[in-house]
């Protein structure tokens, strides 16, 4: 939600979506970022009982950039427990494309979160090395908003039902980075990235109201979203050096581009 970084003497300060948000960390995965849904399962009802206990008068967001083909019914029980407790979930919806939506994501109670980009995010590059923080970005609409080819569409089946609710950004997320022992910055892309960013508004909506539900949350969340008003786009590969063609439907949007601004507005205070 916000960080510090050296950079040999220099320290920068990094404010995220909520930087005053304080970190729970809980290691659910292993170092190769697979696990099991046990294992992810006892993370989230640790959270709830912090939630049912110490936590009881503060808000709680769970935030879960990780998923798998199928939701586990332990996991399932554990979301369903964290949800009654207060606890807002919110999960990134996978990167497996036209192949579909991961879980927990896909599940219907959990706040999905889809990853956006921006058309001019690699513009002037390489030949301006000022490229990602010259231009500014418009915040009157999405039409220099895509949505990336590797973000899950929404495939749902009678069998096996997905709902993907609200796009946001985790395309070329700037963030830190260890390699080699040194901290630094890097490019990550991927609903993981996208997922935080949702986690935080929701963060920001509980500092207004911290008696908001899981519903209300995802409601707001999709009433206030800006939706696509474009199928497809021109985006600028850094690693190939050229323009290429992005295209994507409506089961790739959910509702549409969070609005952070419009949903902590949307909040009432209590």
């Amino acid at each position: 939600m916000g960080y510090n970084y050296f950079s040999g003497n220099t320290r920068y300060n990094v404010d995220g979506v909520a930087p005053d948000t304080k970190i729970i960390p809980i290691k659910a995965l292993n170092q190769n970022g697979s696990g099991w849904s046990s294992v992810v399962a006892a993370g989230i009802t640790y959270v709830a009982d912090l939630k049912n206990g110490p936590l009881a008068n503060y808000p709680v967001v769970i935030n879960m950039s990780l998923g798998g083909p199928s939701l586990d019914g332990v996991e399932k029980a554990a979301i369903d427990y964290a949800i009654s407790q207060g606890v807002i979930v919110v999960a990134s919806a996978g990167n497996s494309g036209s192949r579909g939506m991961g879980y927990p994501g896909a599940y219907a109670p959990v706040i999905s979160v889809a990853a956006s980009g921006w058309t001019k995010e690699w513009q002037g590059y390489p030949a301006d090395r000022s490229w990602w923080y010259g231009i500014d970005v418009a915040e009157n609409g999405t039409s220099d908003a895509y949505i990336t080819t590797f973000s899950s569409r929404e495939r749902s089946t009678a069998m096996k039902p997905q709902q993907l609710d609200i796009a946001a950004p985790g395309s070329w997320i700037l963030g830190t980075y260890q390699t080699n022992g040194q901290l630094s910055w890097y490019f990550l892309g991927g609903t993981s990235m996208a997922s935080p960013h949702v986690a935080g508004v929701a963060a920001l909506m509980l500092q207004k109201n911290k008696n908001l539900s899981q519903s209300t949350v995802e409601s707001i969340l999709k009433t206030t979203a800006i939706l696509f008003s474009s199928s497809s786009a021109s985006v600028f590969n850094p690693r190939t050096l050229a323009a290429e063609n992005v295209t994507w439907g409506t089961d790739a949007t959910g509702s549409g581009l969070m609005d952070a601004k419009a949903a902590v507005s949307a909040v009432s205070n209590p």
